[in-house]
């Protein structure tokens, strides 16, 4: 069963998750990553870092919850921790819990006695060997996954979890064993095959369900107001604080995967002897487990509330005869058998790796830039990790930074636009060959020197005084004879003002020849108006003149019509 799920939809290839996994069992295919269960020790890195909360583990409150209300008995196997998460004293812890519905209240920490009482009798028994302690599931599955060399190492005892579970099963057959804690690990743990403990919780995971709880009172238990030293497990270097120690021997504590990977490389490169290695993977143990830092949690705060559970301040330094703790026994054995469980990835040649170097554009080791940015230590593990179809050769972002560079450069410099970058100093920072030829210059001639060389600064300076984002107008370069279309880009992100320009000469001249064509068209109409104009008033003085004369003559003719009537 899949512990870890990642939903594709919101993975941005941002290669986080990559970057902080420590085992590398993540890969990333079609531009989505994905989980490689047999690899992953469930850290629960991932689902912590991930910017897109694209990581999340699978959840069984639900089912929890469904066990519950069929009136089963279920107990809530609690880990210390609790009481820094939640900020409450274990006995109102413990009450809210009831009234969720949980028949008992049962601490980890009774487990985790067990646990280093075994711890002291295997070192006891060999006080030359390594041993390196089996609380922490993330460290077990290290070790058995990536590690075989060094599981002779880790002590063959169960998980205090697992001892706390199989105690509540020797006393109650019918029992539904549920833990709470803040570690994502222990879902893997219960979900394996002879396991005691029914499911697993987080602390976030049920804290909404807190929230909706009945008010109620404390427990009322004398043992949850006590302090008790085993509650000391979930800080580093607290399993250390519980043992008794034993002449002769070393006691070493370490936190945080990378510092306990490297302890690993010294156990099995057998540099150590008479040693007892306490691992968390979290740093500072379970307080910095995943549910504590999604919440974004101290560490100094959390240590300083699961001390107060554990030891009587006022007692002074801790003597561990003299202090309270569990006593309850485990009926069967604590032993555990931890196996090796390497699955071996294909491993490419030498040849193979320098052409998958090649097509990553490192084509020597001077081009291996190592940044890491892809999430794995260097190029040549980013090449294996290819080989090996975990990673693609698209993950190396200074690969694609430059390949886009290129292809950007190649566009800019065929584009028949000019195109001039100037920073705020209004020094020209990009030329490309259009705006050479437009300028008459060479682009080494200009590069880094001020714009006003070969363009006016106004447009520039006006831009960044008055934080202008664009401005798009026509001008004539009167210097080169030429109309250009002007479009200014003040890039705020780059501190860069880009400014295309489009040589508009030859549409203005068309444009000009047209007009001036249209001119010489009205012109030649108003001179032919005005010819027209003239004829007519040359026509018409002739009519009226003729006109006149008709008038004349007719009146003269009506005059001598009527001089014959009257002589009739």
């Amino acid at each position: 069963m899949g512990i870890l799920e990642f939903q594709e939809v919101n993975c941005k290839n941002c290669y986080k998750c990559v970057r902080n996994c420590p085992v590398k069992s993540i890969e990333v295919t079609g531009h989505q990553a994905r989980i490689i269960e047999q690899e992953c020790i469930l850290c629960g890195n991932c689902s912590v870092v991930c910017p897109q909360k694209a990581k999340s583990d699978i959840s069984e409150l639900q089912a929890v919850r469904r066990v519950i209300a069929e009136g089963r008995r279920v107990y809530a196997l609690v880990a210390p921790s609790i009481t820094a998460y939640f900020g409450l004293p274990l006995a109102k812890l413990a009450g809210i819990l009831h009234s969720l519905g949980f028949s008992e209240f049962v601490e980890t920490a009774m487990g985790a006695r067990i646990v280093k009482q075994e711890y002291e009798k295997l070192i006891a028994k060999d006080p030359e060997k390594v041993w390196i302690s089996s609380c922490c599931p993330a460290i077990n599955a290290y070790l058995c996954k990536h590690r075989p060399e060094a599981v002779s190492f880790l002590a063959p005892v169960k998980t205090p979890m697992q001892v706390a579970a199989k105690r509540i099963k020797e006393q109650d057959k019918q029992a539904v064993v549920v833990f709470i804690g803040p570690c994502v690990a222990k879902k893997g743990e219960a979900a394996e095959e002879g396991s005691d403990t029914d499911f697993a919780l987080t602390f976030d995971e049920v804290e909404e369900w807190f929230s909706s709880a009945p008010v109620q009172e404390d427990d009322g238990a004398d043992i949850l107001k006590e302090p008790m030293l085993s509650r000391f497990f979930p800080v580093t270097g607290g399993i250390l604080k519980t043992m008794e120690k034993h002449n002769g021997v070393t006691y070493v504590s370490m936190d945080g995967l990378e510092t306990c990977m490297e302890a690993v490389d010294e156990v099995a490169s057998g540099k150590l002897k008479g040693c007892f290695i306490e691992m968390s993977a979290c740093r500072g143990g379970c307080v910095g487990g995943p549910s504590f830092r999604r919440k974004k949690m101290g560490l100094a705060a959390s240590y300083h509330s699961v001390e107060e559970t554990a030891i009587d301040k006022a007692a002074g330094e801790i003597v561990v005869a003299a202090c309270s703790d569990f006593t309850e026994e485990l009926e069967e054995s604590a032993a555990a058998v931890y196996q090796a469980k390497v699955v071996l990835a294909p491993m490419p040649t030498e040849a193979q790796i320098t052409a998958i170097l090649k097509k990553m554009g490192k084509n020597s080791p001077a081009d291996e830039l190592n940044c890491g940015m892809c999430g794995y230590e260097n190029c040549r593990k980013k090449a294996i990790a290819v080989f090996q179809n975990r990673a693609e050769i698209s993950m190396c972002l200074p690969f694609m930074k430059e390949r886009a560079e290129s292809f950007s450069d190649q566009i800019i410099n065929i584009t028949p636009d000019a195109i001039l970058t100037v920073d705020m100093d209004l020094k020209v920072q990009q030329i490309n060959e259009a705006a050479a030829r437009l300028f008459g210059v060479r682009p080494e001639d200009v590069m880094n020197g001020p714009v006003s060389r070969i363009l006016d600064e106004f447009d520039f300076v006006n831009m960044m005084i008055n934080n202008i984002e664009n401005v798009k107008k026509n001008a004539f370069l009167a210097e080169y004879n030429c109309y250009v279309e002007q479009v200014f880009l003040y890039d705020k992100s780059s501190s860069s003002i880009i400014c295309i320009m489009k040589d508009i000469s030859a549409d203005r001249n068309r444009k000009n020849q047209a007009m001036k064509a249209k001119l010489a068209a009205a012109n030649m109409a108003d001179d032919i108006v005005e010819k027209q104009l003239r004829t007519v008033q040359e026509i018409a003085s002739l009519l009226g003149e003729t006109a006149a004369e008709t008038k004349i003559a007719v009146a003269d003719l009506k005059e001598a019509i009527m001089m014959d009537r009257d002589e009739i």
